[in-house]
């Protein structure tokens, strides 16, 4: 799940990025540029995965495993209950959803330099359903007899390292090629004329990842460029495309893309809603919610052209689509390399920092990661050994679930208990 290792990296679904700097408080205007655009990079991510279909997706799948395990935990005769917990598929098409995530995310491990020989699509066996039977992928061949499947991660990759190019062009870092030149490869072997302009690269990124499955859609468009079935003269026209184009729903129906777009953010912000349901303190968590859902939408339906006008501005901190965003939305959780987790606040807003609860998604990706991989210790020690009203001790890394019984609740504690789960307790399977 984390990208982007070498500098830093973003938390898919739950909303945190990391930074590797010790720049203090995290002012972007005042950090050394290089580590700015480290920072704008992951931010991209972030904004990838609010305002993409393949974002939502994501969220989507999460947020149901985890309320199917806890509805799995609430059904079971003991107390006691293994981890990792093994999702089965079913017709509620949990384990489905997961599963087509995972195969269309594709492959993000770096490769320092690669020449791609060929682009094939094959089709991934799922496990038995009755809905879909295989997912096309598309697998490079290249020319060190090396092969990668291109898919979401890939393309997510290449367009946040775009961006980072084109608004940072003093401040970016080279990166292996593998991931973060993958799309614009994939591009070149297709069209070499349509890779020169980085921007309909971009848009065709951008694009893709409105799809459920990204790699096989990007793909299809450079076929189609290759073949003179499409042509775009302007990056613009690459959005006019996509808008433009009817899709197919499940019931065979045609939608519009920003129709299926708004259906599926309507549902996953019910879903985040649900994370947490106690009155006292979901005023803020939901209103930041909804100022996500609203400056998406606003984007989408208003302004698709957005990104190409942030990507024209090649003067980092002056950029300003990047600082709209971070006045409108804020950020997600941040951290540095000194202990400690920031949070950016939306300027227009007011709100204080104390008001937030952003941090509980650290908190759900704490659970979900005991649940799915079986991970015991608490990645939050170091935040609550900064934070007055907590008090670590040795169950964070042991068996931090015991600590509902504590006095003072940790966030991990008070979401077990919010959860309903104070009676159970999990063990490792042997």
């Amino acid at each position: 799940m984390k990208r982007h290792k070498l500098l830093g990296y973003y938390v898919p679904a739950f909303f945190e990025m990391h930074i590797d700097t010790e720049s203090e408080d995290m002012i972007i205007n005042q950090m050394p540029i290089e580590d700015a655009t480290v920072l704008f990079h992951e931010y991209i991510h972030f904004l990838q995965d609010i305002s993409s279909y393949y974002g939502l997706s994501r969220i989507y799948a999460y947020s149901e495993y985890l309320h199917k395990m806890i509805c799995e935990i609430y059904n079971m005769s003991q107390a006691d209950f293994q981890i990792p917990m093994t999702l089965l598929h079913s017709n509620d098409n949990v384990k489905l959803n997961n599963d087509l995530i995972r195969l269309t995310e594709g492959d993000v491990g770096n490769k320092a330099t690669f020449s791609i020989t060929d682009i094939k699509i094959s089709e991934d066996k799922l496990e038995e359903n009755v809905h879909l039977q295989t997912i096309p992928s598309v697998m490079l061949e290249f020319s060190d007899d090396d092969i990668a499947t291109f898919g979401a991660g890939a393309i997510s990759e290449s367009m946040a390292y775009l961006l980072e190019r084109l608004c940072s062009p003093n401040g970016y870092k080279t990166s292996p090629e593998y991931p973060y030149m993958a799309a614009e490869k994939v591009a070149s072997f297709y069209d070499e004329e349509f890779a020169k302009d980085k921007l309909k690269i971009l848009a065709l990124c951008d694009m893709s990842l409105m799809s459920s499955n990204p790699g096989t859609c990007f793909v299809r468009v450079m076929k189609s460029i290759k073949k003179k079935e499409l042509s775009f003269t302007s990056p613009e026209a690459v959005y006019d495309y996509f808008y433009e184009s009817k899709t197919v729903k499940a019931t065979g129906e045609e939608t519009s893309l920003i129709d299926a777009f708004i259906t599926l953010q309507n549902t996953v912000v019910q879903c985040l809603k649900s994370y947490l349901k106690i009155e006292e303190i979901n005023k803020a968590y939901y209103t930041w919610i909804d100022l996500i859902t609203n400056f998406v939408i606003d984007w989408r339906q208003n302004h698709k052209y957005f990104l190409l006008t942030m990507a024209r501005h090649k003067e980092l901190f002056a950029n300003g689509c990047f600082g709209y965003c971070i006045k409108k939305i804020g950020t997600p959780l941040m951290s540095n390399n000194i202990p400690g987790r920031y949070f950016k606040i939306p300027i227009d807003e007011e709100y204080t920092e104390s008001d937030m609860d952003v941090e509980y998604f650290k908190v759900i990706y704490q659970i979900e990661a005991l649940l799915s991989k079986g991970k015991v210790s608490c990645d939050m020690y170091d935040w609550c050994c900064n934070s007055p009203s907590s008090t670590p001790n040795e169950l964070c890394k042991t068996s931090p679930w015991l600590k509902v019984s504590e006095e003072e609740l940790c966030p991990y504690a008070f979401l077990w208990k919010h959860w309903r789960l104070s009676k159970y307790k999990p063990y490792k399977r042997l």
